[in-house]
Order: structure tokens, then C-alpha cells, then sequence
């Protein structure tokens, strides 16, 4: 993360009968009078339509007889459906309209919205030679220091990798024209005013700086100009590429096998976050996630401590855990995290740390294998984690050793 994200737990206040409200912890970003509600798995799509047109018809209701002080809330401004496992809305509420919809029947849990960052500190083979960043030689090597990267000539062509992140510079040249603009949920510029997901997708799939340098590559804004976004707008980006990666919309992904997902993001835990990102791994797509950069353990933070995404944590170039990278049982595998050289936008190139430069070398590497044949989905973390060597020294209590390669 570019600046520190605060570890959460989830704690229920009492709802009488009705669904739990979660409650941040008291260093959470949290938005005023915002909320993620989440209904039921049970509840049909029909049951939702229901629930929702129950909810514009009492905020309407509450409107008309509102006080002339009292600040009118936007109500309802977002819905998600992920693959009929997850059903969700967002938008801006007030106490007593929050009471009534923890009361209906229909809601599981109702979770506050907040602030979301960057997770930034940082065959016949073809080779490499004199790689640009250590991070590519080192998962083409068994051993550290090395200079050479041995690909595979397919090199992930045929596969579609979305960065869901600050956007990405599309006219890179490094992208060779294989980076498309998908969709933007935070603000009105179409680009990356940050940095941050250019060198993100450069390392999944750059032409001098990626593991992938064949796949295709999707940009998915739901981070601004700083690096932040709320998590209800994370969550429209993650819903809405599933839905291309599953061939829902109009994108180049027309199976969600071939399909792959890096999120160098994260927030506080977040049940909706890790819901929404098990709704995606079920629909058969590799997420490759940032651990975090808190030093902390990684199941205090969303979506790294959802199990069935990939989990990364940041290596150095001496194979130690970087001192910022987050640690545990929910990280799967180490991937080099420090003083990583990629992409920036305006055609240049550009030096991070962080969780962040860990998670695309995985999501690459995800992008790699399935070019050469290899099943995509969630399964593809436990190959990247049989192939990986035990090569990290104190990686932290409870955590894995493993580094990709």
C-alpha cells in the first residue's frame, strides 16, 4: 500500500432480528453514511429486483417527509451480481433507513464502505538476456542473481489479463498494443494519472518488463489520481470484469478459463470483498492479490485474506522477506516485491516496492501457464505454489517459504 491500510476486525452490532451490521475498527477510513448491504445466498434475482424496488419505494417515502435541514442521502447508487453467488448494493444511507434494511429478510449483512489503496511501498525457449528488472530473472532462475529470462515463444498469447488498479497507460510501447481501456469506476479521466497500474500491468505483461508478453491486457479503474477508491467501487471493477471474462460483455475474453485477475490493492477485512472475490474465483478466473505492506498478518486485510485468490507476498533480491511485506497462513507464495523496474506512464520506466509489484509477477506467471496449456481457475495457484522453490529465509510465523518459479 502507498500509504498504510489498517488492519480491521469485523465485529457485529446488535440488529434485533434482523441481519448484522459489521462495524470497522476504529482506525478504518470509513465513508460517511456509506454502506455495502449483501443479501442472502439464497435470494433470487427476482427476490432482489423485489427487495430493491421495496428500497427505492421506502426512501421515497422517507424524502417526502424529510425536514427541510435534514440532508437528503443518495440512497441506492450500485448493484452487483457475481455470478448468482454474491448479490449486493451500495450507496449512501442514513441510521434509521440502514435499521430497516438490516430487518429485512432478505439482507445477510451490511458492511460500511471505505477507502481502498494501492498496495505499493513495490519447450522451445526464447531467452532474455540482461532483463531490465531482477524480479524476471529471478523467477526464471533457480538460484538469485541471475540476468537471463527463458520464456516459452506463446507467452501467454490467447489469454486476457484484467488489472484492476489506477488504469494503465494503453500507448505504452512496451505494450506493443496489446493493452485495451476497459472501465472506469472512479472518476472521469480515462488514463492513469497515477502510475501505479502501468508498471503493475508492465510486469504481468510488458514486452521488455513482463512474464507474460503475449497476453492481452484490460484496464480497470477503480483507483483515482492518489492511488484511492471506496471498496463498493473496487467492487463494481471485479464485477464487471467477470462479467467480460466470462463473456457477459463485449470484451476479448470469451471463457473465464482463459482469463486472469490482479488486484495490487487492498483495504481493512472486508467480508463483501472477500465475498465478491470468491464469487469470481468460483466462476473459474485466477486472482493473483497484494498481501498488503503492513508488516502485519495478511488475514487483516481484504481481498488478501479471501482463500481462494492467489495471495502474494514481496521477496527481495537476496531471497529475504521484504521488511514491509505482510505475512501468514493466508499468503500462498512469495514473488519478488523490492526495487521492481516496470513500466510509467508517457513511455518511460519506473523503480517500486511493495505487495504490489509481488502480485502481477504471479498474475503473469498465472497468464504464462495457461498459454502453455495449463488449467486456469483458482486450481492454477496450487500449481504456481508446487512449482515454486522453498527459497525464502525467515518469511515470517506461519508463513510459507515459497517463491515462484
Amino acid at each position: 500500500f502507498i500509504t498504510k491500510a489498517i488492519p480491521i476486525v469485523l465485529a457485529a452490532l446488535s440488529a434485533v432480528n434482523g441481519a448484522k451490521i459489521l462495524e470497522a475498527g476504529p482506525h478504518a477510513e470509513t465513508i460517511p453514511n456509506k454502506y455495502i448491504v449483501v443479501m442472502k445466498k439464497d435470494v433470487s434475482d427476482e427476490a432482489f429486483s423485489t427487495h430493491t424496488t421495496w428500497l427505492s419505494q421506502n426512501l421515497n417515502r422517507r424524502l417526502m417527509r424529510r425536514s427541510g435541514s435534514s440532508k437528503a442521502m443518495a440512497g441506492m447508487q450500485n448493484k452487483y451480481s457475481l455470478g448468482g453467488i454474491f448479490r449486493a448494493y451500495s450507496g449512501e444511507f442514513d441510521d434509521a433507513m440502514i435499521k430497516d434494511i438490516s430487518n429485512h429478510d432478505d439482507v445477510d449483512y451490511i458492511e460500511p464502505d471505505f477507502v481502498v489503496r494501492t498496495s505499493t511501498n513495490g519447450t522451445n525457449l526464447t531467452r532474455q538476456e540482461n532483463v531490465p528488472s531482477w524480479g524476471l530473472a529471478r523467477v526464471g532462475s533457480k538460484q538469485a542473481g541471475g540476468t537471463t529470462y527463458y520464456y516459452d515463444s506463446s507467452a501467454g498469447k490467447g489469454v486476457t489479463a484484467y488489472v484492476i488498479d489506477t488504469g494503465i497507460d494503453i500507448e505504452h510501447e512496451d505494450f506493443g498494443g496489446r493493452a485495451k481501456w476497459g472501465k472506469n469506476f472512479v472518476d472521469q479521466r480515462d488514463e492513469d494519472c497515477n502510475g501505479h497500474g502501468t508498471h503493475v500491468a508492465g510486469t504481468v505483461g510488458g514486452t521488455k518488463y513482463g512474464l507474460a508478453k503475449s497476453v492481452s491486457l484490460v484496464a480497470v479503474k477503480v483507483l483515482d489520481c492518489d492511488g484511492s477508491g471506496s471498496n463498493s467501487g473496487v467492487i463494481r471493477g471485479m464485477e464487471w470484469a467477470m462479467r467480460e471474462a466470462s463473456g457477459g460483455g463485449n470484451g476479448t475474453a470469451k471463457a473465464a478459463g482463459k482469463s486472469v485477475m490482479n488486484m495490487s490493492l487492498g483495504g481493512p477485512r472486508s467480508q463483501a470483498s472477500n465475498d465478491a472475490a470468491r464469487a469470481i474465483s468460483e466462476a473459474g478466473i485466477f486472482m493473483a492479490v497484494a498481501a498488503g505492506n503492513e508488516n502485519m498478518d495478511a488475514q487483516h486485510s481484504s481481498p488478501a485474506s479471501e482463500p481462494s485468490v492467489c495471495t502474494v507476498a514481496a521477496s527481495t533480491e537476496d531471497d529475504g522477506k521484504a521488511e514491509f511485506s505482510n505475512y501468514g497462513a493466508v499468503v500462498d507464495v512469495y514473488a519478488p516485491g523490492k526495487d521492481i523496474t516496470s513500466l510509467k506512464p508517457g513511455g518511460s520506466t519506473d523503480t517500486l516496492s511493495g505487495t504490489s509489484m509481488a502480485s502481477p509477477h504471479v498474475c503473469g506467471l498465472g497468464a504464462y501457464l495457461i498459454g502453455l496449456g495449463k488449467q486456469g481457475g483458482p486450481g492454477l495457484c496450487d500449481t504456481i505454489k508446487q512449482m515454486a522453490n522453498e527459497a525464502i529465509q525467515r518469511p515470517g510465523e506461519g508463513t510459507t517459504g515459497k517463491l515462484i518459479y
